[in-house]
């Protein structure tokens, strides 16, 4: 930030390079991990390197690879363990490396007090993984190398240690983008941006409803998802863009503006029909923005009144009425009821959810930590051991009958759980300063891409009340283009107000308050000895399982979990020995190790084995874990195409 001592410049550039030091790791890793998973995925990580030199190189491909990475996002709408958000992440990293490459000859680190708080979140998120068992984590990646460890933690599900660490990577990924699109050298590359969100969404939409009528849809088809996983997912994604409908809207072209509106038009008509009623709350900020500007006399949009318009405005609702009209008496194949039935009932059971349990799971979680929390992205693995655990916050409010979710439901919930009220209070400073900034922007200069982008804003915002917004990776990145544009704003300030300065100050101050209380509970041990637990798990729990999936029953009834590739199983406290039931899906070896002595290299050749093993270490305190690394993975959608996106290591079943 311009104003800055010399030291405290010093320190932002150290940081900044630290956190584009992490993203080239990530690139390579999650490269050379992907690049032996099959041809599609080679494929891909060619063309995510291609992406990057492009960009790198050239201007051209520079303002190209902007608007494809836009436009993209569509086509990654899963959570952030599976195989398309790993291939999204490398897209981005590449993205963010070729923007870092281009701005290696500007000097100025400034991003202003807006960039300062979301580096010290980014380091907050990184510190706090001294929660996590790095003895495990060590211990497996010297014996599974760096990058089937790697390729391990990516693809961990929430439950696992490993999520956290991957989360708070790739929050640091993030971060660095921003960081580097705020401070790039294009004049349009917001509007480059911007342009591909919007082709993006319109692309999205228009396939969305071809499949959907098709009543053959492969998940939840009663709802629209387009090509996301899920209805809810797409409804974010789809709420947070919509304002980006509003440039072409307002642009010169008549036939643009009638696309648009068009789009605008399906766009409602889409969220309306995922059934996601959060998505009807925050979409609805964009209509209300769209009737504003046409209807009020402003300074933003200059349409031509009373006419310019409306053949424009006549088209859509034209088209969202015989919408309607045609699907209202549509009964779809899953269900036998037609959609205004449907719409019928989540309008009737509005306030029915289970979300008020989990919000209030998350806040119990939080209360064990509530000054810095227990660890960023960590809800789905604490949530089990505290419902158990007698003197728990959840343990005494909590509900052992309800539905178990991977998260809180609530970005504001799930930050306090994770960073506690030190990491939310980072947060709203950072989401308040840029929207200042932006409204300020918008105001004094008329600026219409601001206003929609503070729109874009506003709806992550509201969104975040009823879902969990690090999730869902591309749905995510929509935050940061408002971040960054709110940094390039407060990088052009040659005086800083006074109040940013505090900002600057209060937020590094927390961030290495931060970090020494989860140093001083380094690996949850202070937490887990208040709570009389000799280990991090539930009390009379059985084996613990790290890096695998959740269980599923097989033929006979047999429970088996699938591992992520490499992974890590502690017995229960006291057990001397345990037997492993191994299956892989492909012929191959796997090599079994008790800490770092190798007990076997089983063979598999189709038939699930057994093996019994004796268990050496201090059985009672639970440091007796097995690491199983089989010497091939699968991922079956990248090898054939199967809708299975999971990273599939062996099938392990524990007897005890």
């Amino acid at each position: 930030m311009a104003g800055l001592s010399r030291p405290w410049q010093g320190g932002l550039g150290a940081a900044a390079l630290g956190g584009s030091l992490l993203v080239a790791a990530h690139f390579l890793l999650s490269a050379t991990a992907l690049a032996g998973a099959g041809g599609a995925a080679g494929c891909l990580v060619v063309l995510a390197a291609g992406l990057g030199a492009a960009m790198a190189f050239g201007g051209r491909g520079t303002r190209l690879g902007l608007s494809l990475l836009g436009f993209s996002l569509f086509l990654f709408g899963v959570q952030s363990y599976v195989y398309p958000a790993v291939v999204f992440g490398l897209f981005l990293d590449a993205a963010t490396l070729a923007l870092a490459w281009r701005n290696a000859g500007n000097r100025s680190p400034a991003t202003g007090a807006t960039g300062t708080a979301l580096g010290a979140l980014a380091w907050l998120a990184l510190a706090s993984t001294l929660l996590l068992p790095w003895g495990r984590f060590f211990q497996a990646a010297r014996l599974f190398g760096p990058v089937e460890f790697f390729a391990a933690m990516a693809f961990s599900s929430a439950d696992a240690p490993a999520y956290g660490l991957a989360s708070a990577w790739r929050l640091v990924t993030f971060a660095v983008f921003a960081r580097e699109l705020a401070r790039l050298a294009v004049a349009e590359r917001f509007t480059l941006l911007g342009r591909g969100l919007a082709g993006g969404l319109a692309t999205a939409i228009v396939f969305g409803f071809f499949e959907h009528f098709q009543g053959d849809h492969y998940l939840l088809h009663y709802r629209f998802t387009s090509l996301f996983a899920n209805p809810g997912w797409f409804a974010e994604y789809a709420a947070i863009a919509a304002p980006y409908l509003l440039l072409p809207l307002a642009g010169r072209s008549r036939r643009g503006r009638l696309v648009a509106a068009a789009t605008l038009a399906l766009c409602g008509a889409a969220l309306v029909l995922t059934l996601a009623r959060a998505g009807w709350i925050a979409g609805s900020l964009t209509f209300a923005a769209a009737a504003w500007l046409y209807l009020r006399p402003n300074h933003l949009v200059r349409w031509e009144r009373p006419w310019g318009h409306l053949p424009t405005l006549a088209v859509a609702g034209a088209l969202v009425v015989a919408l309607a009209a045609w699907g209202a008496g549509r009964g779809l194949s899953a269900v036998s009821r037609p959609i205004n039935a449907l719409l019928a009932e989540r309008v009737g059971n509005f306030t029915e959810s289970p979300r008020p349990g989990l919000f209030r799971a998350g806040l119990c979680i939080a209360a064990e930590r509530p000054a810095f929390g227990m660890g960023f992205e960590t809800y789905a693995r604490h949530y089990p051991v505290l419902l158990a655990t007698p003197g728990a916050w959840l343990n005494r409010y909590g509900d052992p009958a309800a539905e178990v979710f991977e998260t809180s439901h609530n970005m504001y919930v799930q930050l306090v759980s994770g960073l506690g009220l030190a990491g939310l209070g980072l947060w709203l400073a950072m989401a308040g300063r840029a929207g200042w900034l932006l409204w300020r922007r918008a105001r004094d200069f008329a600026s219409l891409p601001d206003l929609v982008l503070l729109l874009s804003l506003a709806a992550f915002h509201i969104y975040a009340f009823f879902q969990e917004m690090f999730y869902v990776p591309p749905v995510l990145l929509l935050l940061f283009v408002p971040l960054a544009r709110a940094m390039a704003l407060e990088g052009r300030q040659a005086r800083p107000p006074r109040a940013a300065g505090w900002l600057v100050a209060a937020a590094w101050l927390v961030a290495a308050a931060g970090t020494l209380s989860y140093a001083v509970d380094a690996g949850l041990s202070r937490t887990a000895a208040r709570l009389g637990l000799a280990d991090w798990r539930a009390p009379g729990a059985g084996a613990v399982y790290e890096g695998f999936y959740p269980a599923e029953t097989a033929e006979g009834g047999r429970v088996f979990r699938w591992s992520a590739g490499g992974g890590v199983i502690v017995p229960a406290p006291g057990a001397r020995e345990a037997t492993l039931t191994l299956a892989a899906p492909v012929p191959g070896e796997v090599a079994v190790f008790a800490g770092d002595r190798l007990l076997e290299v089983v063979r598999l050749a189709g038939r699930p084995v057994s093996r019994h093993y004796t268990l050496a270490g201090n059985g009672a305190r639970g440091d007796n874990p097995l690491y199983v690394l089989p010497a091939r993975s699968y991922l079956p959608q990248a090898a054939t195409g199967a809708p299975d996106p999971r990273r599939l290591g062996l099938a392990v079943g524990v007897a005890p």
